[in-house]
């Protein structure tokens, strides 16, 4: 007669429960590791001082850094902190914490780039240092020295990551949460003080980009649960699960309140179209679903160069080898690969939304890094850095002052004059050119698109001279065509990007072609005069 117990099925969920508590992450114990130096902690700040620091005074990137830095300073010039504003409106795509922080510092540094570039950079910095903290406690001292060197290194969060958009502060707010939660109820004892501060810091995401970041936070530890229950770990009720999400909202109902009940369209703009189309119908960004290889495989670099040693080091049966693999390895995994699935899954995507995903990935490399020698990990470490800072201290902000509008004196000088002629109005066609903006201190240039082109034609006409800011290459030829005879174009400068340097004359054409022609966000300025 057989024996009962050998005929059970195994469900579908006990099969993804085997392989990641049994196969793939067997050991629930971190094995031993050298005690960490000081001279670690002080050497991986002077890297990422390195990193993070360079370039900060560089000219403002066109479109988003421009848009990232006016809104704080028009909300800090119209006293409305609650509000953000954008060319004299709401400016409802975003939370507004980014933009406090900005404004904060704008108030104790004064209204500059590197005050604005000044809060991602630390943030990006405190990232770094914090991966090699989390790393030690749950993964162990190697792994987290050379996982938090390789995010140091890395050129998407050292060079995208510290620019100025909201995406390096949520890496941080996004890593902490996710670290947070690990020490909460990653294992076995549910924590009740880490959970409060879980929540806390759950609102602060929310505060920062949205609800993205409670969904990157709160769903890598709820699948690590199911897939490691009792008595591995013991499981989180739903009234816990509950409590996360009420504390986390209450951060965040009071400013979505006050807002909600001074505009009805905001529910709508906020989260319909931001936070639902956005991912469901994308309206802009729009990229297939494999975007994110290349985007992941220069920005991890040198680390993506591990990646093939990380998957034959998961899929390894040898007993030291799984041994190595412990429960937080695959709490991880789980953070990386969830973060980097939802945006792979969103229609609408940039590189830079997939920052968050960089620390985890990073100490996820560390572990396949343990097993390279020591000298030979020391060499590529240093030949990389060399690269990375030309990169980041010559090349970058090279390309920065070439793609800018308000880097060429010329322009300026151009803008300027005419700005100074009485009776002279300033409208942006056919899209805001925000560089212009936070060099004139101007929250009023309106934006006409093409489709609005009646209501351009009837502003230029309430006034003898208005300067047009042309932002797109064809515009101002397009603009020659349709204005009425009695509009002259009287006055016109070109925005070209000048000569190269290193650059021989017969290719100078063909290297600007690459390039774009003209700097980004602004084609030509001219000069509208009025007749009749």
């Amino acid at each position: 007669m057989s024996d009962p117990a050998s005929t059970q099925t195994v469900s579908f969920a006990d099969w993804w429960r085997i392989l990641y508590r049994d196969i793939l992450f067997p050991s629930s114990e971190l094995s031993a590791q050298l005690p960490a130096t000081p001279v670690r902690w002080v050497f991986l700040a002077l890297i990422a001082m390195a990193t993070c620091s360079a370039g900060l005074n560089m000219p403002l990137l066109e479109p988003d850094e421009t848009r990232y830095a006016q809104i704080p300073n028009e909300m800090l010039n119209a006293g409305s902190l609650a509000v953000p504003l954008l060319d004299g409106q709401p400016y409802y795509d975003k939370p507004p914490l980014f933009y406090w922080a900005v404004a904060g510092s704008y108030r104790v540094f004064g209204t500059s780039i590197p005050a604005a570039r000044l809060i991602p950079a630390l943030a990006v910095f405190a990232t770094i240092l914090l991966a090699y903290g989390i790393g030690r406690k749950t993964l162990g001292e190697t792994t987290a020295w050379r996982g938090a060197l390789l995010l140091a290194l890395a050129p998407g969060l050292v060079g995208m990551g510290r620019l100025l958009l909201l995406d390096g502060l949520l890496t941080l707010v996004v890593f902490s949460g996710q670290a947070i939660l690990w020490f909460a109820a990653g294992r076995a004892q549910f924590r009740r003080g880490w959970w409060l501060l879980a929540s806390l810091m759950a609102g602060i995401g929310l505060m920062t980009k949205g609800p993205i970041a409670l969904l990157l936070m709160g769903l890598p530890l709820f699948v690590h649960r199911w897939l490691l229950p009792a008595p591995n770990g013991q499981q989180i009720t739903w009234k816990a699960w509950a409590s996360l999400a009420i504390g986390s909202s209450l951060i965040a109902i009071p400013w979505h309140v006050e807002l909600a009940l001074g505009d009805p369209e905001f529910l709508k703009h906020y989260f319909w179209e931001h936070h639902v189309l956005r991912f469901l119908q994308p309206f802009d960004h729009v990229r297939g679903t494999f975007f994110y290889v290349p985007v992941l495989a220069l920005g991890l670099l040198p680390g993506s160069l591990l990646l093939i040693h990380l998957g034959k080091n998961l899929a390894s049966t040898l007993k030291e080898v799984r041994a190595g693999r412990n429960h937080s390895l695959g709490y991880w995994l789980l953070c990386a690969a969830i973060c980097i699935g939802f945006f792979s899954l969103s229609g609408c995507k940039l590189p830079t939304y997939v920052l968050p995903a960089f620390p985890a990935l990073a100490l996820l490399l560390g572990h396949a890094a343990q097993s390279i020698s020591t000298v030979w990990w020391r060499s590529a470490c240093v030949a990389w850095f060399i690269t990375l800072s030309i990169g980041l201290h010559l090349i970058l902000p090279a390309y920065a002052a070439l793609r800018s509008p308000v880097a060429d004196n010329r322009v300026m000088a151009f803008l300027d004059a005419e700005l100074a002629q009485p009776d002279t109005g300033l409208v942006a066609y056919p899209r805001s050119c925000h560089a212009i903006s936070w060099r004139l201190n101007r929250a009023d240039i309106q934006n006409f698109r093409s489709k609005d082109f009646d209501a351009f034609r009837a502003d230029i006409l309430s006034r003898p001279r208005t300067v047009v800011l042309c932002t797109h290459r064809h515009s101002l030829q397009g603009l020659k065509q349709l204005l009425p005879p009695f509009v002259k174009v009287s006055k016109e400068i070109r925005c070209d990007i000048p000569d190269l340097p290193l650059v021989p004359t017969q290719h100078q054409k063909f290297a600007k072609k690459i390039l774009g022609e003209t700097a980004l966000g602004l084609c030509d300025v001219a000069v509208l005069e009025v007749s009749r």
